[in-house]
């Protein structure tokens, strides 16, 4: 039976109930890793070489890896440096996957194109916010998406 106390507040945690047990609809703010990509590229328009890859830190620990599918550059050498927070990460098995992006691009005042933010996901959910930078050449990810694999 339930206590004279007890019995006001009944109907507050019956309300509260079921929307407690709804799933959070807002990305958490706090990142769950870290995330840096370094690539070079050097070819002549669609003829050339990428060499790079990537540290993921999760958990205290570093995690290297490799993408593939990342297109930037045209003639000569290219760079791209991309940093950044990870989101949505549970479990380091859910972080090599493909990947699919969405651009953000920053403006400086001038009008001129300055960093830019990306955010890619994967089917589990793993969200990669990406600042990038490069030296030389257009950047785009692969209209397919970006295939990440662990070394």
């Amino acid at each position: 039976m339930l206590s004279r106390r007890l019995l006001p507040a009944l109907p507050a945690l019956l309300l509260a109930a079921p929307a407690r047990a709804q799933p959070h609809s807002r990305r958490d703010p706090n990142p769950d890793a870290s995330i840096e990509i370094e690539q070079v590229r050097v070819g002549v328009l669609a003829a050339g070489a990428s060499v790079g890859g990537g540290r993921l830190r999760f958990r205290g620990e570093e995690h290297r890896f490799t993408v593939r599918g990342i297109e930037f550059g045209s003639v000569g050498v290219a760079t791209l440096s991309a940093r950044g927070e990870v989101f949505g990460l549970r479990r380091l098995e859910d972080f090599p996957g493909r990947y699919v992006e969405q651009v953000n691009p920053r403006y400086r005042g001038d009008g001129a194109a300055g960093p830019e933010t990306r955010w890619l996901r994967n089917s589990a959910g793993v969200g990669p916010r990406l600042r990038t930078e490069r030296a030389g050449g257009q950047l785009r990810f692969n209209e397919a998406g970006v295939t990440i694999e662990l070394r």
